[in-house]
């Protein structure tokens, strides 16, 4: 294609879709013929000059949501509907990445941990342009889980979308022992990095629940003997940032904790305005957890999670007023 036509379809599409133009009027200013605008509008988007993107409003059930805020004495809750051109996690990434920017301020600084929930949200992020903001991690990286969802990955480019520094957090999420990870938070590189998460702003987190594939697989990271496995299995509720709790918030082991690379769950609790996202029926109990533990500030989430953490909220009164 010939640079003169390049040039004339950019203007076609400009005038177009940027100025509101009519394809009468625009072939008026083009000294050309409607057909022949047609003809270059068409030929922008094969060519990729306009990308067209449809986004079903997002469905807020404020009735849950109410309930929710109320039984969890969450700061803001949303709970989220799924529109049926999308997945669930779609919606609630767009909910959350929604609750993401209207946090941010010139000079803030996000800290995110890892997951599917996420990346749901970092995808749909937009583009920013405040000034002074930068992105780390909470948590250094797991070994087998797929990069597309680790914490570094996914902090670099929600850093590329809002035009952010990224400072990375270039250690492993779990060692082998404390005496390592007491060497590793030695290192200045890692011990800067940790305090940057610490003075954090924003937090993004995934939860994680027991029996979900997310929740299993970190804990696996810990290469913990049968009957140690058997045991944090039976008492977690949750998980976020490697960090495994109970039904009350509570760390379920020191032993695990000391090998961990990556913020307390008080030091994320400390964190102005920290971002949960979670969805699906096997999220409910590690939410609740992090209800009880005081973690999150903002909670987004589908039908199904909500529905179930009022159904274990019912069961738990119940069992306690037999």
């Amino acid at each position: 294609m010939k640079p003169r036509d390049t040039e004339l379809i950019l203007r076609a599409a400009r005038l177009y879709y940027e100025k509101g133009k009519s394809q009468d009027q625009i072939a008026g200013v083009l000294g050309t013929s409607r057909s022949n605008i047609s003809r270059m509008l068409s030929d922008a988007k094969r060519l990729g000059f306009v990308q067209i993107k449809i986004v079903a409003p997002i469905t807020r059930h404020d009735s849950l949501s109410g309930q929710l805020k109320k039984l969890l004495g969450i700061h803001d809750v949303q709970v989220i509907g799924t529109d049926r051109s999308e997945t669930t996690l779609t919606s609630v990434g767009r909910a959350a990445a929604a609750a993401l920017t209207r946090a941010l301020k010139p000079n803030s600084t996000i800290a995110i941990s890892w997951g599917r929930g996420v990346e749901a949200t970092v995808v749909e992020v937009e583009n920013e342009s405040l000034a002074g903001l930068k992105v780390t991690q909470l948590m250094g990286g797991l070994a087998s889980i797929a990069t597309s969802v680790s914490a570094e990955e996914l902090g670099r480019t929600l850093a590329q979308n809002l035009h952010a520094q990224f400072i990375p957090l270039l250690t492993p999420a779990v060692v082998s022992n404390a005496r390592t990870r007491n060497t590793l938070l030695n290192e200045e590189s890692i011990s800067k990095g940790l305090e940057l998460s610490r003075n954090a702003n924003i937090a993004l987190v995934g939860i994680g629940s027991n029996g979900s594939p997310s929740s299993e697989e970190v804990l696996r990271q810990f290469n913990l003997t049968p009957s140690q496995h058997s045991q944090v299995e039976k008492n977690y509720a949750g998980d976020i940032s490697a960090r495994f709790y109970d039904s009350e918030g509570q760390s379920v082991s020191s032993e695990m904790d000391n090998r961990v690379v990556g913020l307390t769950l008080s030091e994320i609790a400390s964190i102005p305005q920290v971002i949960g996202v979670a969805a699906g029926t096997d999220k409910a109990q590690g939410v609740l957890g992090a209800a009880r533990a005081g973690l999150i500030r903002t909670l987004v989430t589908d039908v199904a999670c909500a529905t179930e953490v009022l159904r274990l909220t019912t069961k738990m009164k119940a069992v306690r007023s037999a």
